[in-house]
């Protein structure tokens, strides 16, 4: 299975969208993701300053796409990666792997100096792609409701 990762266009929308609904019922009820989706609510950018969307396929199927979004910190550029998701029949094939492989090349090409991910607490395999690929753990955000 050899994937083909490129820049989302806006034709790929629907296809992210229902993608990152599966995401949200995959995640339904695990520590934090309600929360998470609050907070990060649009799954895909397409033509936005504010970052950008991967599309990965295979055979012409969208299968899995990451949203990375760019902010400023002091005087530099940084990319967050809000979103990733793979189709379960699509996992362990490389297909993760590709998608943050394009997302750290597209974000040094727009003059990132560093790449952030966001995973779930319990989310053991989105933290095991995201460790694999050379993102560590620098922040644990710790909360509790009023």
């Amino acid at each position: 299975m050899n994937p083909a990762v490129r820049l989302a266009q806006f034709a790929d929308a629907e296809a992210c969208e229902r993608l990152d609904t599966q995401a949200r019922q995959e995640t339904a009820g695990a520590r934090g993701a309600e929360a998470f989706f609050a907070e990060q609510p649009v799954a895909v950018l397409v033509g936005d300053p504010a970052g950008f969307t991967l599309v990965a396929e295979v055979d012409g199927v969208t299968v899995g796409f990451a949203t990375i979004r760019t902010t400023r910190v002091g005087e530099s550029l940084v990319a967050t990666i809000v979103r990733v998701f793979v189709t379960a029949r699509a996992r362990r094939v490389g297909i993760g792997d590709a998608l943050i492989a394009a997302a750290r090349s597209q974000a040094r090409e727009r003059g990132c100096v560093r790449v952030d991910a966001l995973a779930l607490p319990g989310d053991r395999d989105t933290k095991n792609l995201f460790e694999r690929n050379g993102l560590t753990a620098r922040l644990i955000v710790a909360t509790s409701a009023l």
